[in-house]
Parts: structure tokens; C-alpha cells; sequence
């Protein structure tokens, strides 16, 4: 009779004996894929593994490239390091350990990961083994993996545990994944003394055992921090920018080409440049705060024009110079060798200042304000053209291209666009060009006079080969040398926001914004989530142009009119496709729903288009998926400024070719238009604003409005503005809680 060999049961322990695959003094640089791009030599048997220099380390510097082995307990560490390497570069599993099963499929179950991921990896690891060595668990049999499934989703802290808090699924699911995958290890190289032979979690699937019902979605409100913020960026390059880059220019200009030979020629060439500025002044020198509070000589400033960075030398020469002119000259905070003059700018009291006394190249004065206007430009660019970091980080230079565009009738327009790269789920940037605004163009320009001042040669980035905008000397003050272990670009990192804040309370402080960023805190994620959900959703828009408009009145009306489609262009609008079908969707149910409240040419249009959406009869609720669907079905309907526009050719008057043109829009007149009671009181309010505006073309567009919809003038004949902007907000609120909640 034959014997029955079970086809599922537990493994049997490897029989070959322990195995070392790597020895202490082999180099992990010729382990690892890229590995020759490493700065340091890099031996296994080491527990820090500084991988700087690997061309995948794209925003990373210092000690963030690091996988730190040496946080693990000692009996861990030789196994994380050959899981780390096998995740890696997964053909070394078959090639040191070809005799056994699990190595064989290793490449088939790891797909070869990169450094970043590497150091995520290590990190789940380390809370896993934490976890285990904390309840002495090993070596691991079939209970303790079971016990597993309850210890990993708790906190470590004890105060966490007492109060019933317990780790998201997804964290408890990444720190199993580690834990499995170095028992795999174990199983390559022949370890005993960790695990048993028992599978981990009795072969179960880890998804399924920690399992999360959140889809993740992107249900981040179009904050008010996100519009805040950029407005503050709008203003900073409108009113105080120039005089940054102008100041940087002279300093530029003004600098001796070389540093000087000896200690006495740097106290001459100060004695020399003090004198010249005591002379145009009057006797005063520029001074600055030492550490005590005092007034010394701003001797930092006076040495860089002698081409001197070094800050001894310049406070030696300093004193020395201060000795020579003692009781000739007096000092003043105000006081500045560059005669350039610093822009006035309104102050909240009605008054008039500059928005600083001066800018001397120092460290909290020009050198600060340099990477503020940088920062700043890199979010304008973000949340106006949603680019990623991975965008601008390989943004050229040379990236704005202005045209004169001839109309029909002769009259011409200018055109800006920017070209730039696509990048996300691609393996090498692909170029493309986006129609950008104004401002855009402006702060590209200024961005690239700043590169000019600097005077440095424009690096070539290693995946376009194109010299690129965002370099890291772009922010660093004239004649200095970024950090030795900074990166080669800037990035929108979690620093960015106490930049912006610091710069704008420094201007609250001086008087000439009437607010400041405090307490505002922000990332990325949002920022672009925001900006789509803002560019796809009419009421999204309105909401952040608001925001954006009490930093520039002229941006917005105070009814939320401004049209956010002229400053937010995406760079890939297929990014807002889906965000924008299911804002169609819930515009068309809300609008249906309020059928009684409704008025315009376009009512037999729009009721048309619901008795055609059979999704709308349908009494189930109406999820995100049936949203997008509905929208994706509806493809001509739009939210306007002022009216809602189910487009068809046929008696469209604002002659839009395929789409409706809101600049030509007639709401109310139009066979397309259908206006709600929140889009009549837009009506009112621009009409009441324009009739008010001093412009005479703005008094005839008015009585042109009430000409055009005289009925409307009558329905709020008795509300004054603060009445119609209270409906227009209550609208935007009402329609953005609904689209966070996912519901019609």
C-alpha cells in the first residue's frame, strides 16, 4: 500500500546547517543595485549603513539615509541586515543560498525595493521585534504568532493602552509584513534559535487578519490655511519680492571679486567702505543686535563687501574699525551701505513704511528673506499648478515660454506657458507645457534674475539633462556654500510651513499685513487635495479664492465670485477627472432637488436631463461611485459663477464651441442657463458692487445685468449684502459638508 504524503502541512526544519551569506567585511555597496553611487565604503558587518549618494535618494540628505541596525536588540541584527540586503537585491537569496527552497522563490515573492523603502521596512521591523522581545516570545511558535494578532495593533505607551487606543490596520498590517518576511530570511540562511518551525499566523493571509474597511479617501476640506497661505504668497510677490531680488543684486554688484590676503587689508578695505557710507549719511554707520542686546557694528554685512565670510575675522575687524572712528560715528538699525531704496507699503494704521528698514546681507535680514521668496514660489507653483515635489525638483530653469497671440480682429493677447515634466507612476520625467497666469510668469522671471545675482552655474539635472530652476544655492545667501549634507534641490518639506509663518508674522509685526499665519499648519497632501477638489468643484473654488481674497481684495468679491479656473491650472488635469465627475453628480441631485426654488431659460433642459438620469429614481443611496457615474453621464453639465449650464450648442449665446464660456456667459437669458437661489444672489451682489465701483464701464455692465434679469433685482429688493453673502456662504458650506461626507 502506498504511503500518503499530506500535501499541506507544517515545514520540516532545514536540514542544512547555519549559514552566513554575507560576510562582516563584505561591501554592501556591491551588493545592492546603484551600489557604486554610495559616498561611504559600507561594510555588512557595521549596524549603521549610511547609503548616501545612491541616485534614489531624491529628498533625503544626512542622517535620513541611514538604515540604523544598531536600535534593534544584538540578536536581531545580523537577520535584519541580510533581510534588508535580500530586500534589495532579492537574487542574492538564490545566489548564496542555492540549495534552498525559500531562496529559490525569494525573487518570486520580493520585488527588489529602494533605499527609502528599505529604511520604512527596517522601522515596521523594529516595533514588531520590540513588541516580541517585549513579551519574550521567542523563539516564535504557532501560540505566540497568534498572540501576535493582538499584541501588534496595540500602542506602545502605557497611557495609550489605558485609554483604549489601538493602532490604524494598516500599521499593524506593515509591521506583520516585516516580521513574516524575516522569518522567509530565516528560512534562507538556516536560523533556528529565533523561530520555531510553526508558520507565522498558521499560513494565514496578513491582509486578511488585519484587515481595514477605510478606502482612504481624500476627504481633506479645502481649508482656509490652504487659501491663506496662498495668499500670502500672491502678496509677497507682488508688493515686497523685487526689492529682494533687487537688493541681492546689488550686493552681487557690489562685492570685491576677491577675499582679501591678510587681516589688514580686510580692516582697510572696512575702514574704507565705513567711511564711504559715513559720508552719504551723515555720519551713520549700520549697527546690529549682538547677543546682549547691544549695538555694535554690523561688521558680518560691511566683511561680505570685502568678499569675507568668515564671522571671527569680520567681528576682529570690526572692533578695529569702530576704535578708529570712536566719537565720529553713530550706529542705527536703519542705516544700510545699499542706497537702493526698500518699497512703502499701507499699514494697518492708516499710515505709511517701508515693509523693512533695510535689507543687509546678514543672516536675519536679506539671507532670510532670499529663502522665504523661494519657499514661497515653489508653494505658489504647487498649489496653482498642483506640482509635486518630484515636479519641481526637475523644473528647468528656462521653463517659461511668452507669446503674443493674434485674435481674429486683430487685437492680440499674451500668452505664458511653463514647461515642465510629468512624472508620477513614470520611469523617466516626460516633458509637457501647461497655460499658465501672470503671476506665474512673474515669479519665474524673478526666480531666474535671483540665479543671475547668485552668480553660480546652473546644475544639470541627472534625469532630464536640463538645467533645473530649484537648486539648492538658489536659496543660500551670496558667497556662501549650502550645507555639506544638504540636497542638490529644495522640496516642500514638512519645514516649509515655519517659513511662511515666520515670514508672515514679521510683516504682521511691522505693520503692513493685516494678519499674520499663526497657528496655520498644513502639508502637501492637502495642499494638492485641496487644490483639485478646488479647481474640479465650483464651491471648492470659491471657498479657497475666498481665502485667498483677504490677502488680495482684488481676487475675489466679497460674495465668493472669483473664479478660481484663472489661477489653478493643473499641469495634469487628468488628475481631477474623476473628483470632478462626482462634483457634477452631486451639483445635478442637489439642483434637482431644490426643482421649485429654480429659474432660467434652461429649466426644460435641465428636467430633460434629470428624467433622463435614471439613477436619480433610484431610491437606494446615492454613493461616490453612482455620483461619479451620474457625472460621467452628464458630461455638458457646469457650474458657472452665476449659473448653472446644461450645454447644448443649440441657442448656446455665449458661443462656446463644445463647452460653455463663462467670460460670454448671459445666466438667466441663455436656452443653457438654470439659476439657483445661491447663483441669483451672486447675480445681485456683483450687480450692486458693480454699480458702486467709481468705473463707468462697471456702472453700464450693471444696469446691463438688471436689464437682463430685472426680476432678480426685485427678489432681493429687501436683503442688503451682508443678507446676500450669508446665502452664497451658507450655500458653499452646505454643498462642501455634503461632498467630505460623500453624499449627495
Amino acid at each position: 500500500m502506498a504511503d500518503v504524503i499530506p500535501l499541506f502541512g507544517a515545514p520540516v526544519r532545514d536540514p542544512r546547517p547555519r549559514a552566513d551569506l554575507f560576510g562582516p567585511e563584505e561591501r554592501v555597496n556591491d551588493l545592492v543595485p546603484g551600489g557604486e553611487h554610495i559616498d561611504a565604503d559600507v561594510r555588512f558587518g557595521v549596524d549603521v549603513w549610511d547609503l548616501a549618494g545612491h541616485h534614489s535618494w531624491r529628498d533625503k540628505a544626512g542622517a535620513y539615509t541611514r538604515l540604523d541596525f544598531g536600535k534593534l536588540a544584538p540578536h536581531w541584527r545580523e537577520p535584519a541586515k541580510e533581510m534588508a540586503l535580500l530586500q534589495l537585491n532579492p537574487a542574492l537569496a538564490a545566489a548564496r543560498a542555492s540549495d534552498s527552497p525559500m531562496a529559490q522563490n525569494w525573487p518570486h515573492i520580493q520585488e527588489p525595493v529602494k533605499p527609502v523603502t528599505a529604511q520604512g521596512n527596517l522601522k515596521m521591523l523594529g516595533h514588531a521585534l520590540a513588541v516580541v522581545d517585549q513579551h519574550r516570545l521567542t523563539p516564535l511558535d504557532s501560540e505566540d504568532w497568534q498572540r501576535l494578532r493582538l499584541l501588534l495593533p496595540q500602542p506602545a505607551s502605557v497611557e495609550d493602552k489605558q485609554a483604549g487606543a489601538t493602532l490604524s490596520p494598516k500599521t499593524a498590517r506593515g509591521r506583520a509584513q516585516q516580521l513574516v518576511a524575516l522569518w522567509q530570511v530565516t528560512r534562507i540562511t538556516g536560523r533556528s534559535d529565533l523561530f520555531s518551525d510553526a508558520l507565522p499566523f498558521d499560513g494565514r493571509d496578513i491582509n486578511t487578519l488585519f484587515s481595514t474597511t477605510d478606502r482612504g479617501r481624500n476627504s481633506v476640506r479645502p481649508h482656509e490655511n490652504v487659501g491663506h497661505v496662498l495668499g500670502y504668497t500672491a502678496w509677497l510677490f507682488d508688493h515686497v519680492a523685487n526689492d529682494i531680488v533687487d537688493h541681492v543684486a546689488w550686493w552681487a554688484d557690489n562685492t570685491a571679486d576677491e577675499a582679501p590676503l591678510s587681516r589688514d587689508e580686510l580692516r582697510e578695505g572696512m575702514l574704507y567702505r565705513a567711511g564711504e557710507i559715513a559720508e552719504r549719511t551723515g555720519g551713520v554707520l549700520p549697527g546690529s543686535r549682538n547677543v546682549n542686546g547691544g549695538l555694535t557694528l554690523a561688521h558680518s554685512a560691511l566683511a561680505r563687501l570685502q568678499h569675507c565670510y568668515d564671522a571671527d575675522a569680520a567681528f576682529d575687524a570690526g572692533r578695529w574699525v569702530m576704535s578708529q572712528l570712536r566719537g565720529q560715528v553713530t550706529l542705527s538699525e536703519e542705516a544700510s551701505p545699499c542706497p537702493l531704496p526698500i518699497t512703502a507699503l499701507p499699514t494697518r494704521d492708516g499710515g505709511e513704511r517701508p515693509w523693512v528698514p533695510r535689507l543687509l546681507a546678514s543672516e536675519d535680514e536679506l539671507d532670510i528673506w532670499q529663502r522665504r521668496m523661494v519657499y514661497a514660489a515653489m508653494y505658489y507653483l504647487s498649489a496653482t499648478i498642483m506640482l509635486r515635489d518630484s515636479q519641481l525638483a526637475v523644473l528647468p530653469l528656462n521653463c517659461l515660454v511668452t507669446e503674443d497671440i493674434q485674435r481674429p480682429d486683430g487685437t492680440s493677447y499674451v500668452q505664458h506657458k511653463l514647461a515642465a515634466y510629468k512624472t508620477k507612476n513614470r520611469h523617466a520625467p516626460v516633458p509637457t507645457e501647461v497655460t499658465t497666469n501672470g503671476r506665474v510668469a512673474g515669479i519665474i522671471t524673478l526666480l531666474q534674475r535671483l540665479q543671475q545675482a547668485l552668480g553660480y552655474e546652473p546644475a544639470r539635472h541627472p534625469h532630464t539633462g536640463v538645467s533645473y530652476l530649484f537648486d539648492q544655492r538658489l536659496a543660500t545667501p551670496l558667497g556662501k556654500q549650502p550645507r555639506v549634507d544638504a540636497r542638490d534641490g529644495l522640496y516642500l518639506d514638512q519645514g516649509f510651513v515655519k517659513v511662511m509663518v515666520e515670514g508672515a508674522r514679521a510683516l504682521h509685526q511691522r505693520g503692513v499685513l493685516s494678519r499674520d499665519l499663526t497657528d496655520v499648519a498644513l502639508n502637501m497632501r492637502q495642499v494638492r487635495i485641496t487644490c483639485a477638489q478646488a479647481y474640479a468643484g465650483r464651491e471648492h473654488g470659491q471657498a479657497l479664492a475666498a481665502a485667498f481674497g483677504q490677502w488680495d481684495t482684488a481676487a475675489v468679491a466679497g460674495g465668493y465670485i472669483g473664479d478660481v479656473y484663472r489661477l489653478i491650472a493643473p499641469l495634469e488635469p487628468e488628475d481631477t477627472r474623476e473628483i470632478a465627475q462626482q462634483d457634477t453628480g452631486r451639483r445635478l441631485v442637489r439642483t434637482a432637488r431644490s426643482r421649485v426654488g429654480l429659474t432660467g431659460n434652461g429649466l426644460a433642459r435641465f428636467d430633460a436631463a434629470v428624467e433622463a438620469s435614471a439613477a436619480l429614481s433610484n431610491p437606494t443611496p446615492l454613493t461616490p461611485a453612482r455620483l461619479k457615474t451620474l457625472g460621467r453621464k452628464n458630461p455638458h453639465i457646469e457650474q458657472g459663477p452665476l449659473t448653472l449650464c446644461v450645454y447644448q450648442p443649440e441657442g448656446a449665446l455665449c458661443g462656446g464651441k463644445g463647452k460653455p464660456d463663462f467670460r460670454l456667459c448671459l445666466p438667466g437669458q441663455c436656452r443653457n442657463s438654470v439659476m439657483s437661489l445661491a447663483d441669483r444672489a451672486r447675480y445681485e451682489l456683483m450687480r450692486r458692487q458693480h454699480l458702486a465701483a467709481h468705473a463707468d464701464v462697471l456702472r453700464r455692465a450693471a444696469d446691463k445685468m438688471d436689464d437682463a434679469n430685472p426680476a432678480i433685482r426685485v427678489e432681493f429688493a429687501d436683503h442688503d449684502d451682508a443678507d446676500l453673502q450669508r446665502i452664497i456662504t451658507e450655500h458653499v458650506d452646505d454643498y462642501i459638508r455634503a461632498a467630505l461626507e460623500d453624499r449627495a
